[in-house]
């Protein structure tokens, strides 16, 4: 069984959405990199990762944080959000995202 851990991310740090509402959002963490290698530690063999903001504006908001995490570890990550074109998936793909 593989276990995917979720970072969601909204305006740069990793939170929690509170019945998915944008604005009910607890702050689980200040630095998504961080984050990402502690699940790497942990012995996670994929990382989830979610552009709440893109999500809603329909396109990549958070690409900072994204990078930095692609940065941070090197298991696969997967990422979902504000990704409408084949353009947009391209970048990501050619970034280090795995899907």
């Amino acid at each position: 069984m593989i276990l995917y851990p979720a970072i969601d991310l909204k305006d740069g740090v990793c939170v929690r959405l509170l019945r998915g509402e944008m604005d009910r959002a607890t702050i689980f963490s200040i630095d998504p990199a961080e984050q990402a290698r502690e699940f790497a530690d942990a012995g996670f063999e994929w990382l989830h990762l979610v552009d709440l903001n893109g999500a809603v504006e329909g396109r990549p908001v958070n690409s900072d944080a994204v990078a930095s995490v692609i940065g941070a570890i090197d298991i696969p990550v997967q990422l979902g959000g504000g990704i409408r074109s084949l353009e947009a998936v391209e970048h990501w793909l050619n970034a280090g995202c795995a899907r």
